[in-house]
């Protein structure tokens, strides 16, 4: 009985590494420890991906700071740090001739306090409808800075080598993180990057954001990152750069008769934020619809218009773009 037990306690531990654990990233030894294949969530809150590959991710708990490898149905194959993780995939790629991302790669990015779920939907209409590899990254938004979301941003450019065009989609504070990668991070004069669409983007701050910057609630919840949307909004923005490729923006508003219109703003807005607040000039397309925040990215109105963009530059059509002029 005395060993069944010590057995039980052994294999419970072992299935239940990822959350006791923590791995010094710093080691450059390549380095994972005893592994039984065992299904996750994916990544929610605390989990950011670093690396993509055909549906397989290599993810950074940032609470331990360990890293674990899934496969394409979130099964964790190997845990330990960056280089063990790396190791055990290139073992994979080369079992099951898993060929390098080339061509075409549009990386999408979810909001705050989401998680790739959301963006699921629209991710795989993009895939569909055209020739590009899709990669929707999963990062701990809610958990670490800025800064650190848009790190990870450049690791999986990074294991992109033979990529020739990237593009981006991102979601409300997903584009916040690109334009700090793009501004902070990202190799100057990137010639692979072409277009991104920007849904609901808080480009110029988030009133909601200051409003409840001192509210318990809200400090739990959009946890470090709301805090530089807000409290540290000035500090930010000085680091986020405008991309120098073609981008346009769609921006979610309730009409004026509508009980459901945040009378927060006293302006359009989807009730997380207005559409003044999306405004970026240089955008080659701008265009508002009747949407909420929170589900814009499933209506098939913004598929569709996300993929017209990536595929052609407009949303709707060559004649009726409306590009927000650049300031003088």
């Amino acid at each position: 009985m005395r060993h069944f037990l010590l057995l039980s306690i052994f294999l419970l531990v072992a299935c239940n590494q990822d959350s006791i654990f923590a791995q010094d990233d710093t080691l450059k030894k390549a380095e994972t420890y005893f592994n039984l294949p065992t299904k996750t969530m994916g990544g929610k809150q605390v989990w950011t991906d670093f690396v993509h590959l055909r549906g397989y991710r290599i993810q950074q708990n940032v609470m331990t700071k360990h890293y674990r490898l899934l496969d394409p149905k979130d099964v964790r194959l190997a845990w330990g740090n960056m280089e063990g993780c790396i190791q055990e995939l290139e073992k994979i790629a080369a079992q099951k001739n898993l060929q390098p991302v080339s061509g075409r790669v549009l990386i999408v990015l979810h909001g705050l306090i989401r998680s790739r779920a959301g963006m699921q939907s629209l991710a795989d209409f993009v895939a569909e409808e055209s020739d590009i590899t899709v990669i929707n990254m999963s990062y701990a938004s809610a958990r670490t800075s800025i800064d650190q979301h848009a790190a990870a941003l450049a690791s999986v450019v990074s294991h992109l080598p033979e990529a020739t065009e990237i593009d981006f989609l991102a979601h409300s504070m997903g584009n916040i993180v690109i334009r700090y990668y793009l501004g902070q991070l990202a190799t100057e004069g990137d010639r692979r990057f072409r277009r991104m669409v920007m849904l609901a983007p808080p480009n110029n701050g988030s009133r909601l954001a200051r409003l409840m910057q001192n509210n318990l609630l809200f400090k739990t919840f959009w946890g470090v990152s709301g805090q530089e949307l807000s409290r540290h909004w000035d500090v930010l923005e000085a680091k986020l750069c405008k991309p120098a490729f073609e981008f346009g923006i769609i921006a979610g508003m309730r009409p004026d008769s509508s009980s459901l219109d945040n009378p927060l703003f006293g302006e359009k807005n989807d009730l997380v934020v207005s559409v003044e607040e999306t405004r970026l000039p240089g955008a080659t397309d701008f265009i508002q619809m009747d949407l909420l925040h929170s589900t814009m990215m499933n209506d098939e109105r913004v598929k569709k218009a996300a993929t017209s963009f990536l595929e052609n530059g407009f949303f709707l059509s060559e004649a009726e773009k409306e590009p927000i002029p650049l300031e003088k």
